[in-house]
């Protein structure tokens, strides 16, 4: 029995050039790390060299946000897979695509619109989310 994954999420993947620079980015901090080491010195390198090349293997294979059609949800993600922040329905939010402002929106609970950041998205997956959010 296979599980068929969730129809009502549309879920939205980090760019491939923000994953590339977290693999390069890691390498070349490797790089100095190992560098450091044969020097005789132990360096702060050495941890964040390996932590920002599993960030951008991780990137490209897990979502940073995923919008759930069905409660109206809007989650962001870590590259690690941790929930970063949680907009929409939950905490009594509406999320919006404002064409005015072509800028993804979330209507308070106090009525003030906020802007919902999403940086580094891929730009297929963010047009497909555009397209099933309610326009406002």
């Amino acid at each position: 029995m296979s599980t068929q994954p969730n129809p009502y999420l549309v879920a939205v993947k980090y760019s491939t050039g923000l994953a590339t620079l977290y693999v390069v980015a890691g390498a070349l901090l490797g790089l100095l790390a190992v560098v450091a080491l044969i020097g005789g010195r132990i360096s702060f390198w050495l941890i964040l060299g390996p932590l920002f090349l599993i960030m951008g293997i991780l990137a490209y294979t897990k979502p940073y946000a995923t919008y759930d059609t069905a409660t109206g949800a809007l989650d962001l993600f870590h590259p690690f897979g941790y929930r970063m922040r949680s907009y929409g329905a939950p905490k009594g939010e509406r999320i919006y695509f404002d064409a005015a402002k072509s800028k993804i929106m979330r209507a308070r609970q106090n009525g003030g619109p906020r802007k919902v950041g999403m940086m580094g998205m891929n730009r297929d997956d963010l047009a497909r989310l555009i397209s099933v959010l309610p326009q406002g």
